[in-house]
């Protein structure tokens, strides 16, 4: 009788581990996207360029892999984006051409979500996306993918704090003959999260430490330029969002940062140290009628002035999400390959852009229609090195019309009408660019 009550009960733990194994849930979702893209004039710091037509499309694909409402983890998969023709058959965006055979199924995110048991700490670690706080928009220092840990304490529904330590890059040479030192570039940030509804205020504070030998896969951010010494870079920010109103919505974003202790040159070997130190401010309204909504947008980031040998006024940037308020001028765009014309992340410009969004006449069709000007916020120069970005001298006006039809619950198409008439001081004969594309979305 014990052995049969023992064989019982070591078949109940097997049944029981089959059982909590099954109940581990898998969910999938994510967008499949095509487009058609034409432009003229693709580069408007040059006079006329010719024209440009591609069609592309892209997968992204996050999966869900659920033990319970306090632990899962996360695939975010993306194959793209893939041009058509591209004769490319390994890597990103590869397997375009005939025979379609690409090896281009890319890791995007990677990471472990839980709930610290019988707390209200939460805690995310790998590859995820991380970003500054942005009501008003994308923020302009960080909004990417990186392998971080992230801490998010709820101490209400009213407030709560986020910690998180981001490593964005790390090519430390591993030879035991020949070490390489200082290659880590590490992120830290505290964000606090106040509602007080109808208001939310979400100020935050950064540092990154760089070392004088880390380098960033995808090139060298906007104020923060190779150098032959350590670095150290601190933001300080704050956002804001109100709904006092029922249908009055307002929102602002606000950073300051500084990079120092660098000794980066202006953009020529030889060239004195320069030290970072600038801001960026956006507001944005909109106010919601019946069949349309008015909206406005103003945003200024400060600029550098036109001396090689001083320090410099751009906001120190990591990796900015890009400034989402146009489809060509900006990073507006359904894609980001036809877009971002004059800036794109905002970061040493100024504008404002005026809308009638979500204007309906026919059911389950939506239009928006869009006016922008734009301008660089840094002295002019005549030397190649300060007058790298927009200047007070170069100027912009953009209209677009966008118009997105749900086709079905899961299926949108999507038309980008776009044309930006440009003013650069250093470009004789530049010419207008015109936009227009159609894309198509399935969402599942």
């Amino acid at each position: 009788m014990k052995r049969i009550i023992i064989l019982m009960l070591a078949c109940t733990m097997v049944f029981g581990a089959v059982v909590s194994s099954s109940a581990t849930e898998f969910k999938a979702s994510g967008t499949l996207d095509m487009a058609f893209e034409w432009l003229d004039n693709p580069n408007p710091r040059e006079a006329s360029n010719g024209d440009y037509f591609t069609a592309i499309q892209r997968l992204r694909t996050k999966i869900d892999i659920i033990a319970n409402e306090s632990l899962k983890g996360v695939y975010y998969l993306e194959v793209g984006t893939i041009r058509w023709g591209d004769t490319d058959t390994f890597g990103r965006g590869s397997g375009g051409a005939i025979g379609t055979d690409g090896v281009n199924v890319e890791t995007k995110r990677l990471y472990l979500d839980f709930q610290m048991p019988h707390t209200s700490l939460s805690l995310r670690m790998g590859l995820q996306g991380l970003a500054f706080p942005g009501l008003a928009n994308n923020n302009p220092v960080l909004d990417d993918d990186v392998a971080a840990v992230v801490a998010n304490y709820a101490f209400s529904d009213r407030f709560n704090v986020v910690a998180a330590w981001a490593r964005a890059a790390d090519t430390e040479n591993y030879t035991p003959a020949t070490p390489t030192s200082k290659t880590k570039y590490d992120v830290f940030t505290i964000i606090g999260g106040l509602n007080f509804e109808p208001v939310t205020v979400v100020p935050y504070i950064a540092y990154a430490t760089i070392g004088r030998n880390a380098d960033v896969n995808s090139g060298i951010p906007l104020g923060i330029p190779l150098a032959t010494d350590d670095r150290d870079v601190w933001w300080l920010g704050v956002s804001a969002q109100s709904a006092c109103w029922e249908r009055l919505n307002l929102a602002f974003d606000f950073v300051w940062g500084q990079s120092n202790g660098s000794d980066m040159p202006a953009g020529l070997t030889n060239v004195n140290s320069r030290d970072q130190s600038g801001f960026y401010a956006l507001l944005h309204a909109d106010y919601k009628m019946e069949n349309y909504t008015p909206t406005i947008d103003l945003w200024y980031a400060s600029g550098d002035d036109d001396s090689e040998t001083g320090d410099g006024n751009y906001l120190p940037e990591i990796s900015a999400g890009g400034l989402a308020l146009t489809n060509l001028g900006t990073d507006g765009g359904f894609f980001d390959t036809t877009d971002n014309a004059f800036t794109l992340s905002g970061i040493g410009t100024m504008g404002v852009v005026l809308g009638i969004t979500e204007v309906t006449f026919i059911e389950n069709v939506t239009h928006d229609f869009k006016v922008a000007w734009m301008q660089g916020t840094s002295d002019y120069s005549s030397t190649a090195v300060v007058d790298t970005f927009p200047t007070d001298e170069d100027r912009a006006w953009e209209f677009n019309i966008d118009t997105n039809w749900q086709m079905y619950e899961n299926l949108a198409a999507i038309v980008e009408l776009g044309y930006l008439n440009p003013d650069y001081k250093s470009v004789s004969g530049e010419e207008a660019v015109f936009k227009a594309a159609l894309g198509f979305q399935y969402s599942y």
